[in-house]
């Protein structure tokens, strides 16, 4: 009898999955937040990222002992890093709002978690598709919307560093927001690099 084998396919989609659920949080708690549940809300987040890192590691185990991965041994190893980023990213947004000990949001974090969601949401739709990448009619547009989301979150960031500087906020808090801004970017880029990765993947063994 045939062993089973380990579909490396649907534990990407799972990493994935993960980012979505870690972005969909994270724009619940943008859109209702509230300082006194910060560290709650760290802790429900941090098993959002401990599942992707659990994710991870069990496609590493496999690798491990694998005799003919699917594809490239070494791009799904750095698939699955960058799909771990992405949940690390969105994670840190959390952690820096409790570190800073944020009480009011800008308004603009509602627009970026939003974009964050969007951006999440088109990288499970690629994971999606990639195991049958030579026949699908879709995946190539969902790299291409992932890659003009990123681009609105430069223009957001811009936009928001540009406005700090230019207003007339206490320094402290000038200080912390330009600091805490950039990891929403941060996020969005962490998607174009998977989706990027992807597209490589995609392109070497076409």
């Amino acid at each position: 009898m045939a062993s089973h084998r380990f579909n490396y396919y649907n534990a990407m989609t799972q990493m994935a999955e993960s980012s979505l659920q870690a972005a969909k949080y994270l724009d619940d708690v943008i859109n209702d937040f509230d300082p006194v549940l910060l560290h709650k809300n760290i802790e429900e987040m941090h098993h959002i990222e401990n599942a992707a890192d659990e994710q991870r590691h069990e496609i590493m185990q496999n690798l491990a002992k694998e005799f003919l991965p699917p594809i490239d041994l070494g791009d799904i190893v750095e698939l699955s890093a960058r799909l771990d980023d992405i949940v690390d990213c969105i994670d840190e947004i959390m952690m820096q709002l409790f570190i800073y000990n944020i009480e009011t949001l800008l308004p603009e974090c509602k627009v970026f978690s939003a974009l964050i969601l969007k951006c999440c949401e088109s990288v499970l739709s690629i994971a999606k598709e990639f195991s049958h990448f030579r026949k699908s009619s879709t995946i190539h547009q969902h790299i291409i919307t992932t890659n003009s989301l990123e681009s609105e979150g430069d223009k957001l960031y811009l936009e928001i560093m540009h406005n700090l500087f230019a207003s007339d906020m206490p320094v402290k808090e000038l200080f912390v927001w330009a600091h805490i801004v950039p990891w929403f970017e941060d996020c969005c880029d962490a998607c174009e690099q998977v989706a990027e990765l992807f597209e490589g993947v995609i392109m070497k063994n076409s």
